[in-house]
């Protein structure tokens, strides 16, 4: 397995370098190319860069003309090279991971994480067998003393600068990427109407015929590859359109649980 990124996660006097997993893999494997039929053959579109001029025509133009422009705060537009906006914007990834500070974990809500996370875990020099120890040692002791805290820190990242937190999961930690504050939508709500005990008590009861403490999540396959392939392998066959007839609830309370027949039969005993 590669490792996607390599770091040191440094902690005081700690130093331990770190090698970065994929947490997940893409399932979906059918990929399709932009074809067109020619004369009875087919040829791959090419996509080529071109600009609309002032007449409307298009006209054909090098990757090497094409400039990075950005808005100013006037309205005026800065131009760059793509020499020029390298050297703008930092390029590459951290090697360095110093933290900021070891927090609480209750700090985050879902909405505070964004992209997948990635897997971290001690990086093993098959030549350094005794450092290896040491590193591994040093690692399940950061691991039991974070315990359900996390560590946060700020790093660059495929030259893009994040904010991460590293917590426990499982004998790794797992890498998570923050939004920043401002990026996080404050939507208002809606006033919420107040329930009766009733209400409640019906809500609760609704929720728990659902419940499954014990539900396999194994039990979810992906099977938009099979379908696609299905559809892919029948094409040139008729396909006819199926119609689905929506259905309308009116006036019913869809929390109305059904009492159970067991208890129907004691009443009538």
């Amino acid at each position: 397995m590669k490792a996607v990124n390599k770091f040191v996660l440094k902690m005081g006097k700690l130093n331990l370098p770190m090698a970065c997993y994929k947490a997940v893999d893409n399932t979906i494997s059918v990929r399709a190319n932009e074809m067109a039929k020619i004369d009875g053959k087919l040829y791959k579109v090419q996509r080529k860069p071109y600009v609309v001029l002032a007449d409307g025509t298009q006209q054909d133009i090098d990757k090497a003309q094409i400039l990075k422009g950005y808005e100013k705060q006037d309205g005026e537009v800065a131009l760059f090279t793509q020499d020029e906006q390298a050297q703008l914007l930092k390029t590459g990834s951290s090697r360095e991971w110093t933290i900021n500070a070891v927090i609480d974990s209750k700090m985050f809500s879902e909405l505070s994480f964004q992209k997948d996370g990635i897997i971290a875990m001690v990086e093993i020099d098959k030549k350094k067998e005794l450092i290896n120890k040491k590193n591994l040692k040093w690692f399940s002791m950061l691991k039991v003393g974070l315990k359900d805290k996390v560590i946060i820190t700020q790093i660059l990242y495929k030259n893009v600068e994040y904010p991460v937190v590293l917590s426990n999961h499982g004998d790794k930690l797992l890498i998570r990427f923050l939004h920043y504050a401002d990026e996080i939508r404050n939507i208002e709500g809606q006033e919420l109407p107040k329930l009766s005990a009733q209400e409640e008590q019906q809500a609760r009861s609704f929720i728990t015929q659902f419940y499954r403490p014990k539900f396999d999540l194994k039990t979810f396959q992906n099977r938009t590859d099979e379908k696609v392939r299905k559809l892919i392998d029948s094409r040139g066959t008729d396909v006819k359109e199926t119609k689905v007839e929506e259905t309308i609830m009116e006036g019913e309370n869809p929390f109305a649980v059904d009492e159970p027949k067991e208890k129907e039969e004691l009443a009538e005993i």
